[in-house]
């Protein structure tokens, strides 16, 4: 693939992930409690019988999965910001890294901050540690899968130099 077209790829997804986490900052309160209590009723669908899952669970369950899903939704930021550093910054891996998961925390930060514009909804510092340490994960998710591409590309060419030499 042309290098340019990579980049654009990659910085387009970021900008994609970054708008979905946006437009779910913009609900209200009241908006933002449906859509996630649609999601966990998905969630616990998969795990339980439909006669389980009654109020009282779904309440159980509505904030470790409500967390959950701000942690992956920064998981999948940090993976594909370092992408796109990766792609388009001839640095360090690990300061690329840095980079990313700095500019993912700090995009965590203004999104919480633009909650404060969401009718009955606020910003919790919790929610900026939680989105923080998703996008780090994703940001050493996509190092290993890096250094394992690396390390197999590594091997196969050393056993096709063995066959020449």
């Amino acid at each position: 693939m042309n290098k340019t077209v990579s980049i654009i790829i990659s910085w387009f997804l970021v900008a994609l992930t970054m708008i979905i986490i946006f437009n779910f900052s913009a609900e209200t309160a009241t908006e933002s409690t449906e859509t996630s209590k649609g999601v966990v009723v998905q969630v616990l669908d998969i795990f339980m019988e439909k006669e389980e899952i009654t109020p009282p669970v779904i309440a159980e369950y509505h904030l470790p999965i409500r967390k959950l899903a701000h942690f992956g939704i920064y998981m999948l930021l940090g993976f594909c910001m370092l992408n796109a550093f990766e792609k388009s910054f001839r640095i360090k891996l690990w300061q690329n890294s840095v980079y990313a998961v700095i500019m993912c925390s700090l995009y965590a930060t203004t999104d919480e901050l633009h909650q404060n514009f969401a009718e009955g909804r606020g910003p919790q510092i919790t929610d900026v540690l939680i989105d923080s340490a998703g996008a780090l994960l994703g940001s050493l998710i996509f190092v290993a899968l890096l250094l394992l591409y690396q390390k197999i590309i590594f091997v196969k060419l050393s056993k096709r130099n063995r066959l020449y030499n």
